[in-house]
């Protein structure tokens, strides 16, 4: 099988119309590149100076601030020493002298019939207990909580083949409200069986 070659032979005339024709398509297809690159410029160029004109319709303008240079002070003389005077003590007052301390007046005795007064009250029981001791013991309780030894009292009663019961109480009372409150501080302060005795 044989192959075929097939070969273009231009003249000297078809070859310079050929390049003559390349060089015309050349120079429009610049010519319309330049004018479409130009129309863009030109295009963008309108839309900056439209918003510059925006720009400038919406800018206020900002009024001057003029800051005053501050202006020295006159220099002021400073006013003379005050003259040196000798610091005085004040003289101390006398103190005055303490009253004599008065004695106090004699505690009344015991009568019988102040013996009847004082078991006519009210009276709150605080413990009932066959040892002396838990007595005495809560005697020195309640005279740290403000009852002193004049105003407790305590009661026994015995039977045979018992042994004794000691009750220890408070007061007398004037009323029976205050003998209450008296019982309800008293529970609060550790004796739980408090309660109030009638006359």
């Amino acid at each position: 099988m044989s192959r075929s070659y097939y070969v273009v032979e231009l003249s000297a005339r078809w070859l310079t119309a050929l390049l003559v024709g390349l060089a015309v398509v050349m120079v429009i297809a610049f010519a319309l590149g330049y004018g479409a690159a130009w129309s863009v410029h030109s295009s963008d160029e309108a839309e900056r100076e439209m918003v510059a004109r925006q720009a400038a319709a919406v800018r206020t303008e900002i009024p001057e601030v003029v800051i005053p240079t501050p202006v020295p002070a006159a220099f002021a003389e400073p006013s003379p020493a005050p003259t040196a005077t000798p610091f005085l003590e004040p003289e101390p007052e006398p103190e005055p002298e303490p009253e004599p301390t008065r004695e106090p007046p004699p505690r009344p005795r015991a009568t019988a019939a102040t013996a009847r007064a004082a078991t006519a009250g009210f009276f709150v029981q605080l413990l009932a207990s066959s040892r002396e001791a838990t007595i005495e013991e809560a005697r020195g309780r309640l005279v740290g909580l403000g009852f002193p030894r004049d105003n407790q009292q305590v009661t026994s009663t015995s039977a045979p083949g018992v042994a004794t019961l000691y009750k220890l109480r408070i007061g007398p009372f004037p009323d029976r409200p205050s003998a209450d409150r008296v019982a309800q501080r008293m529970s609060a302060a550790g004796f739980p069986d408090a309660w109030v005795v009638a006359p």
